[in-house]
């Protein structure tokens, strides 16, 4: 299939802001599988696309130039994004998804253009009172799309566009069980930057643990007759999720539901991972696929102590029995590597430290590891893995060079 630039642009951002029609998801896909570079420069995109926090597209853009652009720039500025180290994406088809944010797969820096602007999901934004929120600050996107900075030791109050308060924070903790007589699905998104965690308490009373790196959508208030859903955009959460027969609660999650009616599980959907685990603590939940509604001959369900991995690329499910400690000890500040590969253990660290980590010795990106980290700094982490694997360091501020 042959398509100009410009058309294969379009694709791509229809793909990035889930608006994707049938025809156009198949073009797109036949357009992938013409040639291997293709899926490279797609998969480099919608990776910098995660690096990007989301930025909105306007509708004046100069589609020509910034495809040009992007092709030049991805193949070229290695200083900006290792791309060697991106993830491979699978399409995803979400035709059904109602109003859901419109986003851009477009890095800024990159395109070095005026087309784009931020939109107030990136961590670095402008409210319309010019805050300047830095981006490792907890930030809280209200219904009407203001932004609002939390502080992990303060108290506030979270007001709806009727004037209700709607949410009251203490610490650590955003709680929603507040008395709300809303009737129609309103949404909060959540961003917990590298180096932090927070819990939200859902309005049905469902608590939710958010991983170092991780973006939520979820509704205000769940609505009476309305599955509860909410969205995980990025990261890791782990749920405890209030039984409710009548109002089934499911996480999309990239291109994959986990349904439950009441249990606690783990879910983990970072770029850098190759598959989405599903790690189930007690209870039961059953995975099926985005483009499908659920039914429980073509889902699968998942028992206690077991792990379902969802890849990314073949878009299957392989099952296994794990020691679920090592998929939530994070929830009590441990860091726990099983069989890991250590460029994935610097994704990881980076994020749980907040800190920059430059790996200028590329053969050790492929070998796996275990480790078990508790309340170690990043020094006695590096000290620990220096020790056992000579692993050479430099640290300068908040950059760690590994040589």
């Amino acid at each position: 299939m042959k398509q100009n630039g410009t058309y294969i642009l379009k694709l791509i951002l229809a793909y990035a802001s889930q608006e994707l029609s049938e025809k156009e998801f198949n073009e797109l896909k036949q357009w992938l599988n013409d040639d291997p570079e293709n899926t490279k420069l797609f998969s480099d995109y919608l990776y910098l696309y995660k690096k990007s926090r989301r930025i909105r597209f306007t509708e004046n853009v100069d589609s020509t130039k910034a495809w040009n652009s992007i092709k030049s720039k991805l193949h070229q500025d290695s200083n900006i994004v290792p791309v060697s180290d991106a993830p491979k994406s699978k399409l995803r088809f979400l035709s059904n998804v109602s109003g859901f944010i419109k986003y851009a797969a477009v890095f800024i820096g990159i395109l070095g253009i005026g087309y784009f602007f931020m939109n107030q999901h990136k961590t670095t934004a402008v409210t319309k009172n010019q805050l300047i929120i830095g981006d490792d600050n907890i930030t809280l996107e209200l219904e009407n799309g203001n932004v609002k900075v939390i502080q992990p030791n303060g108290a506030q109050q979270s007001i709806n566009i009727s004037g209700k308060v709607v949410a009251e924070q203490s610490g650590n903790k955003l709680n929603y069980e507040k008395e709300n007589s809303a009737e129609k699905l309103a949404y909060n998104i959540l961003t917990i930057p590298n180096g932090k965690k927070f819990q939200v308490i859902l309005s049905d009373g469902t608590e939710v643990y958010l991983n170092s790196g991780s973006v939520l959508k979820y509704p205000v208030k769940f609505i009476t007759g309305i599955n509860r859903q909410v969205y995980l955009l990025e990261g890791e959460a782990y749920f405890d999720v209030t039984k409710d027969a009548k109002h089934p609660f499911i996480v999309n999650v990239d291109n994959m539901n986990v349904r439950v009616l009441g249990t606690e599980f783990n879910v983990s959907a970072y770029p850098e991972d190759p598959s989405i685990s599903t790690v189930l603590v007690e209870g039961s939940v059953s995975i099926f696929g985005n483009d499908k509604k659920y039914d429980k001959a073509t889902s699968l369900e998942l028992k206690p102590r077991f792990k379902a991995s969802w890849n990314k690329i073949k878009t299957n499910i392989s099952v296994e029995e794990v020691d679920t400690d090592i998929y939530t000890g994070w929830k009590n500040g441990k860091l726990i590597f099983k069989n890991i590969q250590f460029k994935n253990i610097i994704k990881k660290l980076e994020r749980h430290y907040n800190v920059t980590i430059i790996n200028n010795n590329s053969k050790l990106d492929e070998k796996n590891y275990d480790a078990t980290f508790d309340v170690e700094t990043i020094e006695e982490v590096l000290n620990s893995f220096n020790k056992n694997y000579e692993i050479a360091y430099t640290i300068e501020n908040n950059k760690i060079i590994i040589n």
